[in-house]
């Protein structure tokens, strides 16, 4: 996985590069994933939570927070939609945006990150990847990295992230469905 991200330094993003996301940090040990949906969003985990409680989430003690919810949570809060679990092959086969699912344990603990491969600008231009990691117990270093080295991928999945064909519901010509 490494090398899909051009290393710059030393993991930092490129001079000039400003991320269209902006980190949202998880509070507690399980909500990795709302705290990517915040960051996706550009929510705050709060208002997340919110939304995830309205669509079924417990409000108090444990929770689950799977895909389907995930999914469910962008749809009413974005324009964003969000495909199955995929499973990881190589860092150059992933999308251009998805959530990667990795850290994956024998207990079906796992954690999620934000994964993002910009596109070089210009023909000479150079492309990168880079994650947002939510975890606050990580190394500032690898909150935001292009360094991948330090994910452990294998088992791994991700979840596709891309715009909906029609966000605001209208038909084509704009007069409503």
């Amino acid at each position: 996985m490494a090398s899909a991200a051009t290393k710059t330094g030393n993991g930092a993003l490129p001079t000039g590069f400003k991320s269209p996301f902006v980190r949202v940090e998880q509070e507690g040990s399980h909500d990795d994933l709302l705290a990517v949906a915040a960051t996706l969003t550009n929510k705050t985990l709060a208002e997340v939570k919110k939304m995830a409680v309205t669509l079924g989430m417990r409000a108090n003690g444990p929770f689950y927070f799977d895909e389907v919810l995930f999914r469910k949570v962008l749809f009413n809060l974005s324009p964003l939609a969000c495909s199955p679990y995929q499973d990881f092959v190589s860092g150059a086969a992933l999308p251009d945006v998805c959530v990667l699912c990795l850290d994956y344990d024998e207990n079906e603990a796992a954690r999620h990150v934000l994964f993002h491969r910009v596109r070089a600008p210009t023909p000479d231009g150079q492309s990168f990847s880079y994650v947002i990691d939510p975890a606050g117990w990580i190394d500032a270093k690898h909150q935001v990295t292009t360094d991948l080295r330090h994910l452990n991928m294998q088992p791994a999945w991700f979840l596709e992230i891309t715009q909906r064909a029609n966000p605001n519901g209208k038909s084509p010509s704009g007069k409503g469905k």
